[in-house]
């Protein structure tokens, strides 16, 4: 019976998690598709992120040290690493200060 109830559960977690993904990337489109002018804002957001991301790869270092030599990291692997790492520490700082940004305003607005 457990066996049973695994295997069923299994393929049940499967079908949601499609269902999940599909309502994921459909009800997006089918918003922008009724507002139009919100397609500009989302595009804007994307490029955005795309220009960050470009900018990353170009600063991030292929460089592979003795250590990360042990783990098999090739040249490509410690360029796609320094590119991760460039866009989060980008992010974050935009995060904090948009954060802050807001809350200064906020007290200032009082």
């Amino acid at each position: 019976m457990g066996d049973f109830m695994a295997n069923y559960g299994i393929v049940l977690t499967y079908i949601l998690l499609a269902a999940a993904t599909l309502a994921a990337l459909v009800f997006p489109i089918m918003h922008l598709v009724s507002h139009p002018k919100k397609a500009k804002e989302v595009g804007v957001g994307i490029a955005a992120l795309l220009f960050i991301y470009i900018i990353a790869t170009l600063f991030a270092s292929d460089e592979v040290t003795e250590h990360s030599a042990k783990f098999n990291v090739t040249a490509t692997g410690s360029k796609q690493v320094g590119t991760g790492l460039i866009v989060f520490y980008i992010l974050a700082v935009v995060a904090v200060i948009s954060a802050t940004y807001t809350e200064v305003s906020k007290m200032l607005n009082k």
